[in-house]
């Protein structure tokens, strides 16, 4: 097995859903990461900062000193056998720190020493991170489903096979009241998936990729601007069907499905918690619904 991954190889690794192993502090990893990752850090977040506050005052000789004394003993005995279990359970994984540097290789090494090889990913995550914001600079042939709420966007879209679904993605359904019970992912996981998304299209290219008309916004998310300016110049279908179904859909998602849900994560509260949902989504909307027809809305809620 080769002991570095280099930068031609990242397509397969990261559309492949290759296990990684990221010995970053668990703040850098929360900051963002990929799919398919397991974060064992080597320094935890105090640890990394005592070490940073080392190399800047006394240089890289007494800051890997320094690291080599917060991990020792039984800490080290810990950390090796919890990076061997992930080896064994993942064998054909790979590791990798922010920059491909001292953290890696001294995991690798020290992984090496208890038999078990791991390859590491040359340039680390700041690699892979620099690599993804390249796909999502390149031109992308689209084509848009568009339509007002309730028309059925996404239940036409996740029929389709050529399709990249950004709602699933930024865990929100793109509308006022869209916001879902678990959080929304970080803006840079968001730009890593849909990035690793966009790779995945590439062998269709003569087919378009087919996504959900969305503004700048999804929930907490930004869309990146290059693919906002390709959604633009895509073409259009526009869906529609009666206000009545219109209605209903609206109603099984975004109220029935929405306060089951609620209720099965929080069962002594749940439907309270949903309530509250619904006014706070209203109160998000009240300067666009203006302040009578907000006030009259509210009332027929509570």
């Amino acid at each position: 097995m080769s002991t570095l991954i280099k930068a031609d190889e990242f397509k397969t690794l990261l559309c492949d859903g290759r296990p990684m192993l990221d010995v970053r502090a668990p703040v850098e990893f929360n900051q963002g990461a990929f799919p398919h990752v397991s974060n064992i850090p080597l320094l935890n977040d105090e640890q990394r900062q005592q070490v940073g506050l080392c190399y800047k005052a006394q240089g890289q000789d007494q800051a890997v000193q320094l690291g080599h004394e917060l991990i020792s003993g039984e800490t080290k005995s810990q950390l090796i056998e919890r990076w061997k279990s992930f080896c064994q359970k993942n064998p054909n994984a790979y590791l990798y720190c922010f920059r491909g540097g001292m953290r890696s290789h001294i995991v690798q090494q020290w992984l090496q020493e208890e038999g078990v090889k791991i390859p590491l990913i040359e340039g680390g995550y700041k690699a892979m991170r620099s690599y993804l914001l390249d796909v999502l600079e390149k031109p992308l042939n689209l084509l848009r489903i568009s339509g007002q709420t309730g028309v059925g966007k996404t239940d036409l879209l996740v029929k389709l096979q050529n399709k990249i679904d950004l709602e699933a993605l930024a865990n929100h359904r793109g509308s006022a009241f869209g916001k879902q019970l678990s959080r929304q992912p970080s803006q840079i996981d968001f730009e890593n998936n849909l990035a690793i998304e966009i790779l995945k299209k590439e062998p269709h290219n003569n087919d378009p990729v087919i996504v959900e008309d969305e503004g700048r916004y999804i929930g907490s998310i930004n869309l990146p601007h290059t693919f906002i300016q390709n959604m633009k110049r895509a073409p259009v279908i526009i869906l529609t069907c009666p206000q009545e179904q219109r209605v209903d859909r609206i109603f099984k998602d975004y109220v029935v499905s929405k306060e089951k849900a609620y209720i099965e994560i929080h069962p002594e509260n749940g439907v309270r918690l949903f309530a509250d949902s619904l006014q706070l989504a209203l109160q998000n909307i009240q300067k666009r619904l203006g302040g009578v027809r907000y006030k009259h809305l509210s009332k027929i809620m509570q």
